[in-house]
């Protein structure tokens, strides 16, 4: 039945159009709230079935005549909606059908037939083309200009063009920009649903997608299957050494070379870390080995190639068979604990002995896995001599200094202890000494004669360390410096003990004579330019050959009353040492360690400045006080009986003093204690402590050092609060010899 349309009825018009949008709008928002219900199928089926379907049946039955232009807003509403191809072209072809119903009860004409299915046609395939292309301010300038497009050329053949103009307007503009608004929302959704089911660095499943993973599979699946747990061994070290940002690069090599070996329906999980869990549905018990293996070599047999190198991978594994449930993850961490307490980079299943992949003739170094690869690479271009042992004492890695130094290449160097460089001059009874303070988690330093292949015998002073992860040993690292003389006063050390059994004694000469002493040195860097500014003078006593701590010593010498007279013989053994050398640099302080007692010793204390100023300029010596011995000393007529000796306070943080002394005092330096620089990293308080007391040191005048810096995180706080200098591991332990360049 025809209408006669009259230009005064349009309000009507805008009436109708509002319906239908409310209509269209309320379908789409049905299928958006099925959609955020997981029921994404059924929202899918009601936008591109329902709808349609519901405009035909208005239309047949219904109070308003649907113009064409509404199908244009529907098929439009469709593919900026559903971003599925195959349901966009099933469900544009049902918004052709139900055009084709429309037009058919309505006109029965050929040419609208004939126009609307080529409009709609066309626009199937402009929209198949371009919206994958087009985002932003052209999608819209797309939708709109489609329904005002369509709704003109429909005006050709039907004489109800205007009232199909008004309604397919006011629909477009109520609900073209609902659509887009729709269509990005669901979007980010979407989105954002990814970002919580997938780690966003590896790509694996969180938790979160566990879950949802889970929930997909039937009931068959999860009856049986193989649950993997997986834990990248040492990766604390290795971020430590390399960085986050190559120990991300590792995690996600890893998670890939995981992936390349599953199946579609398998899925990888990262809970945290460098732990992985790996579930495969649907796989009988007597399948799982193989598989575990599989992945286990996978991820292990080769090297991981990054910027800086090529590595090996440790990784630990323990696995369980069964229904993929809470349960059956709970043996897997077991089983994977217990590959880590038995050595780590091994296979742990329930019931089973812990299966190695490492085979007995392999070479030490693969047992140290990515450890001697590294020590490889950081020592390249170290021009100290250093070394990597495994337990077993078996040399794994070597720098090229120790090579020059020892006189031995690496082929005659490899799978042997470091023994083979000895003179063959050391009782054996040294070495079992030696052992046993490795064995007991010691650090072992002292001089050992050894010779070259070409027989020359030179003294050797060396530092050899245990290499912990958690409560485990597993290799040593050691360094090797040449001594520049052989002295009887530099005797072979066989064990450092902290404590030992002081002599009786009446007098300081009879405590003195049972002890020798060697000086050693430790550079002061500036933390701003890495250049070494100064030298810390230690002392290393000797009770009948054994390495003492000098802490013990002096405390026993306060005991027997020879304090003064022990901090003058350690002053001439840096004297010794320093004119064995040659000339002090001309760059280089020298900070020397002396104790209140010498401080109130004015004739002593007067006789060892003349001694040290013979071998170091006056305005290169610095005379550093211990915090922990100042009582009795008048600091302030310290400071004015010798204006031109430059002090530092050593200890700041741990000892007895307050720190008004301090600023009467004012020394030039300030040390900041080991035990406060330990804190840093961890403890945001220490850091703002750290902060405020460098800022109150340098409003004095005095400049900072940090002692006992180990790690690079540790050196970027210090910089961070401004601290001036730092010394510690980090840039080099105590030798012989002092060291002027930095080479890290």
């Amino acid at each position: 039945m025809e209408r006669v349309i009259s230009l005064v009825t349009w309000p009507q018009f805008v009436i109708d159009g509002i319906l239908i949008a409310g209509l269209l709008v309320g379908i789409w928002e049905w299928g958006d709230l099925l959609l955020r219900h997981h029921r994404i199928t059924a929202s899918r089926i009601l936008v591109t079935i329902g709808l349609p379907v519901l405009l035909v049946i208005v239309n047949r039955w219904g109070p308003i005549t649907i113009p064409f232009g509404i199908y244009v807003v529907a098929l439009v509403a469709l593919w900026a909606v559903v971003p599925h191809p195959s349901w966009q072209v099933g469900g544009s072809l049902i918004i052709g059908g139900a055009v084709l119903v429309h037009v058919l009860e309505t006109t029965g004409g050929t040419l609208h037939i004939a126009i609307d299915l080529v409009v709609i046609i066309m626009l199937v395939l402009g929209l198949r083309w371009s919206a994958p292309r087009l985002t932003g301010l052209r999608r819209r300038m797309l939708l709109y200009g489609s329904v005002i497009g369509i709704a003109l050329i429909s005006m050709v053949a039907n004489h109800d063009a205007f009232s199909d103009l008004v309604i397919s307007l006011t629909v477009a503009g109520l609900t073209v920009s609902y659509i887009i608004g729709r269509a990005d929302r669901t979007h980010r959704w979407e989105h954002d649903i990814y970002r919580a089911e997938h780690d966003a660095l590896t790509g694996t499943l969180t938790r979160y997608g566990l879950e949802t993973w889970l929930s997909q599979l039937s009931a068959r699946d999860r009856a049986m299957g193989v649950v993997i747990a997986c834990d990248l061994d040492d990766f604390k070290w290795f971020n430590d050494t390399w960085g986050h940002e190559l120990g991300d690069q590792v995690l996600q090599a890893f998670a890939d070379r995981i992936r390349t070996e599953l199946r579609t329906q398998d899925a990888v999980v990262r809970p945290g870390g460098d732990e992985f869990t790996v579930w495969i549905p649907g796989i009988a018990p007597d399948q799982a080995p193989a598989i575990v293996e599989r992945l286990h070599r996978a991820v292990t047999e080769d090297p991981y190639t990054l910027a800086t190198g090529s590595f090996h991978l440790g990784v630990s594994i323990g696995w369980a068979v069964g229904e993929l449930s809470d349960d059956t993850v709970r043996v897997a961490d077991q089983n994977l604990l217990q590959a880590k307490r038995h050595g780590k980079n091994c296979i742990v299943a329930t019931c089973a002995a812990p299966q190695s992949p490492l085979a007995d003739g392999q070479a030490p170094a693969a047992h140290l896995g990515w450890l001697a690869d590294a020590a490889r690479a950081l020592w390249a271009q170290w021009s100290t001599a250093a070394v990597l042992t495994n337990t077993a004492g078996a040399i794994v890695a070597v720098n090229a200094a120790y090579e020059q130094l020892t006189g031995r290449t690496w082929n005659e160097l490899a799978e042997q202890k470091p023994g083979i460089n000895s003179a063959g001059e050391t009782p054996s009874h040294v070495y079992d000494a030696l052992w046993q303070t490795l064995q007991d988690g010691k650090t072992w330093q002292g001089h050992l004669k050894n010779r070259r292949p070409d027989g020359t015998s030179w003294w050797a002073y060396e530092t050899l360390v245990p290499i912990s992860i958690g409560s485990q040993v597993v290799g040593y690292w050691g360094t090797m410096q040449e001594c520049p003389i052989e002295s009887p006063e530099s005797p072979v050390t066989v064990t450092s003990p902290t404590s030992y059994d002081a002599p009786e004694t009446n007098t300081a000469d009879d405590f003195l004579r049972h002890l020798t002493f060697n000086a050693v040195f430790q550079p002061v860097v500036d933390l701003q330019s890495e250049s070494v500014i100064g030298q810390e003078a230690l002392i290393r006593p000797q009770y009948h050959g054994r390495l003492l701590s000098p802490l013990t010593v002096f405390a026993d010498a306060q005991k027997a009353g020879a304090v003064v007279q022990l901090d003058r013989v350690c002053l001439q053994a840096i004297i010794r040492t320093i004119n064995a050398q040659g000339p002090w640099p001309r760059t280089q302080k020298l900070f020397v360690n002396v104790v209140s007692a010498t401080l109130k010793d004015q004739l002593t204390f007067r006789r060892n400045l003349q001694h040290l100023t013979a071998v170091v300029p006056p305005n290169q010596l610095v005379i550093e006080v211990a915090e922990r011995h100042v009582d009795a000393v008048d600091w302030e007529a310290l400071a004015q009986q010798y204006p031109d000796v430059i002090f530092a306070q050593d200890d700041v943080g741990t000892g007895e003093s307050d720190l008004a002394r301090l600023v009467r005092w004012r020394p030039a330096w300030i040390k900041i204690d080991i035990a406060l620089v330990n804190r840093i990293v961890d403890d945001n308080g220490t850091r703002t402590l750290l902060r405020v007391l460098t800022d109150w040191a340098h409003g004095l005048g005095s400049k900072v050092i940090a002692e006992g810096v180990e790690t690079e995180s540790q050196v970027m706080i210090l910089r961070e609060c401004q601290v001036d200098a730092g010394q510690g591991y980090f840039w080099a332990h105590p030798m012989p010899q002092w060291i002027t360049q930095m080479t890290r």
